[in-house]
């Protein structure tokens, strides 16, 4: 069975835990072509930016996987301008989803009281000094995540759910079921063997310490606290007329 994932560090992660023998043949693809390839591997499972589901709403969701953040670690940062000042554009990079365009908007709506215009930059910036948002590895890789702000945490607070970024799904329900099969006690596996993981992980000493010292903030196990803030992320998306009806999540 092909699984598509996303190539950052959490997914890295989150594979690790993937037994030997299991007949998974893992692929890596940029976040917004993941659903895409579900289109053409209909028995296929994917690692989907959780917000992609208002577009292929017909998708099974796996109920026990997934990953979710509601601290300090994230898979995207915010950088802001040192003076306080009303922001009008925010500029997006790396691996950018329909996560990050939406609810970027939504945040700053929301909690700064801003109608922010979002653009996506292509440049080959290194410094990154303000007024973006980064999204994905090159956030550790360039070390800009020290003067960031985890996106994932201020999303979170606004949900006041933990903020889940990417969800499994599948067009297939066996296919799902069979991969939700191959775990079990997940978020513990993966924290009792971090360093080990993260040893096979061609990232910087910082980076692993960094990770292993926050990893509680990061959740791979799906609970109902993370099936909840999935409905609450489609219902944003619903309030603020991105979607004009709401719909059932299929769960698995």
């Amino acid at each position: 069975m092909k699984l598509f994932i996303p190539n950052n560090i959490f997914s890295s992660i989150l594979v690790s835990a993937i037994p030997e023998n299991s007949g998974i043949e893992i692929i890596k693809k940029e976040s917004p072509l993941l659903c895409k390839q579900l289109e053409s591997n209909t028995t296929a499972v994917a690692l989907i930016p959780s917000l992609e589901l208002i577009n292929h709403q017909t998708l099974f969701i796996s109920s026990s996987l997934g990953i979710s953040f509601d601290g300090l670690l994230s898979n995207s940062y915010l950088y802001l301008p040192e003076k306080e000042r009303s922001l009008e554009k925010m500029k997006v990079r790396g691996d950018v989803s329909i996560n990050e365009i939406v609810l970027a908007k939504i945040l700053f709506s929301e909690r700064y009281s801003s109608n922010v215009e979002i653009i996506l930059d292509t440049t080959n910036v290194t410094d990154i000094s303000g007024d973006y948002i980064a999204i994905g590895d090159e956030n550790f890789l360039l070390g800009n995540y020290k003067k960031g702000i985890s996106f994932s945490d201020q999303v979170a607070e606004m949900l006041d759910l933990p903020y889940v970024n990417f969800v499994f799904a599948s067009h297939d329900k066996e296919s799902l079921e069979y991969f939700n099969s191959l775990f079990s006690n997940i978020d513990e596996k993966i924290e009792d063997n971090i360093i080990r993981i993260l040893s096979n992980l061609d990232y910087s000493e910082d980076i692993k310490s960094f990770i292993s010292e926050n990893l509680g903030s990061v959740y791979f196990e799906m609970t109902k606290n993370e099936s909840e803030a999935v409905l609450e992320l489609v219902k944003l998306a619903y309030y603020h007329g991105i979607i004009h009806d709401m719909f059932d999540l299929k769960f698995v």
